[in-house]
């Protein structure tokens, strides 16, 4: 990446499966190094990796503020990590202490892969699971907030864009052949969001990820957009896409 400094810190927030780190493992892998050594103030946001929406947000804006207790940020979200940002700006009233929002692979129109869960595991069913994990300290209500139905009744009239943050997005599409490009467990996903809605990056459509300014679309999977598995990306250079991103916040004034 060439060194490309933003006027205001970045939070990077993680997606829903994981943490911001693990051991050594970096979620957004070797990005972080490579934003401070261009001069960039970097946050590394560690939220609830398996909890709610709205959960994850008030995390977040408390973990902004011990950080930063004043002026504006830059909030990078891969994932369900773009609808904690948006939530945030939204519902939270911190959006005057937000200049961007940059979406990744973020299902902001809903993921259909929440619909078949949805659908295959009966409401009984998913609402012992979701008691199970609360006594663990999480939940899995997260499923429910990415349906197709949730997210065009509830969370997209919830989460208007604010007056004053710029929005942005950029995401990723499985070319093919899809198993040389993908890693096996988009194998099944990848198609079946294909049929119904287009190219996608085998949890979120390109459809659904678009938001605000849209930046760029790159060849790869889900994982790949964060550098995933280990470096790995199955083909997509995940830096070019983050080097376009920030140069992209760069040229906006960000």
């Amino acid at each position: 990446m060439d060194p490309i400094r933003l006027k205001y810190p970045i939070i990077l927030i993680h997606g829903m499966g994981a943490p911001s780190q693990i051991g050594p493992l970096e979620y957004f892998y070797d990005l972080p190094k490579r934003l401070r050594a261009a001069g960039n103030q970097v946050f590394i946001a560690n939220v609830a990796p398996w909890h709610t929406i709205d959960h994850r947000a008030k995390q977040l804006k408390a973990q902004i503020e011990k950080r930063f207790p004043e002026g504006k940020v830059n909030l990078v979200g891969h994932s369900l990590g773009g609808l904690d940002a948006r939530y945030l700006a939204s519902c939270l009233g911190f959006h005057e202490r937000i200049a961007s929002i940059t979406t990744i692979g973020t299902p902001n129109r809903g993921s259909m892969l929440g619909d078949v869960l949805l659908g295959l595991v009966p409401d009984l069913a998913f609402n012992t699971a979701d008691r199970v994990f609360q006594l663990l300290g999480s939940s899995i209500r997260a499923f429910h907030q990415v349906t197709h139905r949730h997210s065009k009744e509830v969370l997209n009239s919830q989460l208007p864009n604010m007056s004053g943050i710029a929005y942005f997005s950029a995401t990723s599409a499985i070319p093919n052949p899809v198993r040389k490009h993908s890693v096996p467990i988009f194998w099944v996903s990848h198609p079946l969001i294909h049929h119904h809605e287009g190219d996608n990056d085998g949890f979120v459509s390109v459809q659904s990820a678009t938001w605000g300014d849209h930046i760029c679309t790159y060849a790869g999977d889900h994982y790949a957009q964060i550098g995933q598995l280990y470096g790995s990306t199955r083909g997509m250079n995940h830096m070019a896409f983050h080097e376009e991103i920030f140069a992209h916040l760069k040229k906006a004034g960000m």
